[in-house]
């Protein structure tokens, strides 16, 4: 198989959620790139290109072995080192990513560089995405608490509050996350708030397990998307529990010899259940992604199921 994004098919929205198309591959993108910052860098004199020696992918064991069933209509297992696509289903399709969509804008508020200590009250506006209403409006928190619950408990409200913190509009907020995207070389993919709660936040299966690397290749991200569960302290004393809604976080797959290095979750009518997990055991490292699984229960069983496959079909050099 070529490697993750010279494998990518052209996908595009046409006329409804879900659509196929036949166009061109997009344009070659080394899947373990270094993850640049949304703002354009000034320009610099051209380095020597240098061509770093690919890594070897996994070799698989059983040629006739071919995959693995499961409830969602798309998904794939990509190798991180080497980038090969161990695993693919619907991979010419984009979909809607529900709060896979805060991956996104975690990065877009980490390119602004903030000051975690700075205080930020939950307004009554952002609670217009719905959501689960871990904080409540007047609630005032740290940056990097709202950080965290908006990864770990995927708080719309939480959100909304962050991308508002940084004195832009909404509109400037997504225009950076569509940037972003571009700068992934996700040509598939589309936001249009900060929350996932829209179904026009879309995206390919390839494409959210490349967004999940760059994601998770930033400690702020990786941390809180490994917490099973949270306790945050607002200005006025109170706490606030916010569990999880990653459930792979206590299964098998965190134990032992496996390693859940962090995953987001991802739900609305439209979406369907959502899962991208990054799971290490020895030298195996893997993301795998699930979308439209029939229920919360299968996206994780489909993950589950999926990442121990691929760590049975294939050895890892």
């Amino acid at each position: 198989m070529a490697a993750f994004l010279l494998h990518l098919l052209l996908v595009s929205v046409i006329g409804g959620i879900t659509a196929r198309t036949d166009i061109l591959r997009p344009p070659p993108v080394t899947f373990a790139a270094d993850v640049p910052s949304a703002e354009a860098a000034p320009p610099t004199a051209p380095e020597p290109e240098r061509k770093p020696e690919p890594a070897q992918p996994p070799r698989k064991l059983d040629p006739a072995n071919v995959g693995v069933r499961l409830t969602a209509p798309m998904a794939a297992l990509v190798d991180t080192k080497s980038g090969e696509v161990l695993f693919s289903k619907g991979d010419d399709r984009v979909a809607p990513i529900a709060s896979i969509t805060k991956l996104m804008t975690a990065l877009v508020i980490l390119d602004a560089r903030p000051d975690w200590e700075k205080p930020i009250t939950v307004d009554v506006g952002d609670d217009a995405n719905e959501g689960i209403p871990y904080l409540k409006p007047g609630d005032t928190l740290s940056t990097r608490d709202l950080f965290q619950v908006m990864l770990v408990g995927s708080a719309n409200n939480a959100a909304m509050a962050l991308s508002r913190s940084l004195g832009m509009t909404r509109e400037a907020f997504v225009g950076r996350m569509n940037a972003k995207a571009r700068a992934l070389g996700l040509i598939h993919t589309t936001f249009t708030d900060p929350t996932g709660y829209e179904p026009q936040n879309v995206s390919a299966p390839l494409e959210v397990a490349r967004l999940a690397y760059a994601a998770l290749s930033h400690p702020e991200i990786e941390q809180a998307l490994t917490e099973k569960r949270i306790k945050v302290r607002t200005a006025r004393g109170l706490v606030r529990d916010v569990p999880a809604t990653d459930e792979l976080l206590g299964t098998f797959l965190n134990k032992g010899d496996f390693h859940v290095v962090g995953g987001k979750t991802g739900f609305t009518d439209e979406a369907g259940y959502n899962l991208v997990s990054r799971v290490k055991k020895g030298d195996a490292d893997v993301i795998a992604v699930t979308l439209g699984s029939a229920s919360s229960a299968a996206r994780f069983q489909d993950a589950k199921s999926l990442v121990y496959w691929g760590f049975q079909a294939y050895e890892w050099p």
